[in-house]
């Protein structure tokens, strides 16, 4: 039942104009020009539920220093530099936290690519092949401090816990292969889309925030347990 009201990535890309995504963003960003533009959110994650999901890009641009997010036509837009798009993947850069707590949105290219200009291809493929064994305890820590910090067990604590669920079931697939990857068990995704889809349910609500607790403190000790990274 769960899968069958999830749409899947690349099924989901496919079904979207890309060339009309692009023109309708750059249109609302007079004088810069795209370096590449991916999907993030929900569709890179694969647990997009059509009519409560929303879509969520990223846009690397030239001209620009740092780093921030706008709202074009419904869609979350978060714009990045192309001197500052390798920062987002340093644990201790000045890019905000929450943004350098979701750069394994990385892992979904380039099946989430919308558009590259080949001048940046070099830039592009940097990025892309970010190398996240190597730098997984910096990237936990940051994820954990984020999800940490805005945690309260007393109270509802939103729909972007579900990324809490989702980052326990990754890790645990890391367990088993060694390799970090966007792959979580199906117990962890049918938990996450639960969670998405109840996550405002006061009646569960002491149910799910007990596991959102456990899970932290499973996330917390698992990246103490990483070499530096």
């Amino acid at each position: 039942m769960i899968k069958e009201i999830v749409l899947k990535r690349n099924k989901l890309i496919a079904t979207l104009d890309k060339k009309k995504i692009i023109n309708s963003i750059m249109a609302s960003l007079p004088g810069l020009k795209m370096a590449f533009m991916y999907f993030g959110g929900s569709v890179c994650y694969g647990t997009f539920i059509s009519g409560k999901s929303d879509y969520d890009i990223n846009l690397v641009v030239d001209d620009l220093n740092g780093a921030f997010k706008t709202n074009i036509s419904g869609t979350d837009v978060f714009i990045y530099g192309v001197s500052s798009i390798l920062d987002r993947l340093n644990p201790n850069s000045p890019i905000s936290q929450y943004k350098r707590s979701f750069i394994d949105d990385v892992l979904g290219l380039p099946d989430t690519l919308i558009g590259l200009n080949e001048e940046y291809k070099d830039l592009y493929e940097e990025y892309k092949n970010f190398d996240f064994n190597k730098n997984l305890k910096g990237f936990l820590t940051n994820f954990y401090d984020y999800f940490a910090f805005c945690f309260n067990g007393d109270f509802q604590v939103g729909k972007k816990f579900y990324h809490v669920i989702r980052m326990r079931g990754q890790i645990e697939n890391y367990k088993k292969t060694g390799v970090f990857s966007l792959d979580l068990p199906k117990s962890y995704f049918d938990e996450e889309i639960d969670y998405k889809l109840n996550w405002n349910n006061e009646t569960r609500r002491k149910e799910l925030n007990a596991k959102l607790e456990k899970y932290l403190d499973e996330i917390y000790e698992f990246k103490e347990g990483l070499k530096d990274g």
